[in-house]
């Protein structure tokens, strides 16, 4: 198993930007794999899990996993295989967004300023949309989600995505897990690279109220 630091995981993204190639880069919590067992004490809806569990099994070179450090000992001891998380895979630095907005905010300005404000995008995100396009732009398309039961309506989140979808450069992630649910129908159908953004609106939205 590889597990791309923090610099290597950027360079891949960025590459992919560079060459204009579609991808994904893709954050996969624990909390998520909690979630799936029947023993959870916060189970996801049997709809919601089998997006997540597609999401999971999907392995193409071209979709970046992010795991976090808490997963990877698991994965190593095959734990978790039958989800799809195989230790031969390459794993991704989880959060590289927010890594790069806190400890290195010149690459993180870089990114976003020279690939993302120039590319036509759309928005999935807990916020409003002009906390959004003030952070990357005001050209983007804004799909605002209520953070409240927004597991049973993911069909009609991603009707919404499928609107922009073969019509953009991006799909950006600002949603935790519900990212990861959209994940699987929006690589099958459309053409927008997929890239989570972490929870960089979040961050970036705390510090300009201080």
């Amino acid at each position: 198993m590889t597990i791309f630091n923090p610099v290597e995981s950027v360079k891949q993204i960025t590459l992919a930007m560079e060459k204009k190639e579609r991808f994904g880069y893709i954050n996969v919590p624990k909390s998520s794999i909690v979630a799936l067992s029947k023993n959870s004490e916060n189970p996801f809806p049997a709809s919601f899990a089998k997006n997540i569990l597609a999401a999971l099994k999907k392995n193409e070179s071209k979709l970046m996993k992010a795991i976090s450090h808490s997963l990877v000992s698991d994965i190593e001891a095959g734990k978790h295989f039958k989800v799809g998380l195989n230790k031969k895979s390459d794993y991704y630095y989880s959060n590289v967004f927010e890594y790069y907005f806190l400890n290195n905010k010149d690459v993180y300005d870089t990114i976003i300023n020279y690939y993302i404000r120039n590319s036509s995008k759309v928005v999935v995100s807990f916020h409003d949309k002009k906390i959004i396009q003030r952070q990357i732009g005001f050209d983007a398309h804004v799909i605002t989600v209520p953070f409240q039961n927004y597991q049973q309506k993911i069909d009609d989140i991603y009707a919404q995505v499928s609107e922009f979808g073969n019509d953009v450069d991006y799909c950006l992630m600002d949603c935790g897990i519900l990212g990861l649910g959209l994940t699987p129908k929006i690589w099958d159908n459309l053409s927008a690279s997929i890239i989570d953004m972490g929870k960089v609106i979040s961050l970036s939205k705390t510090l300009s109220q201080q």
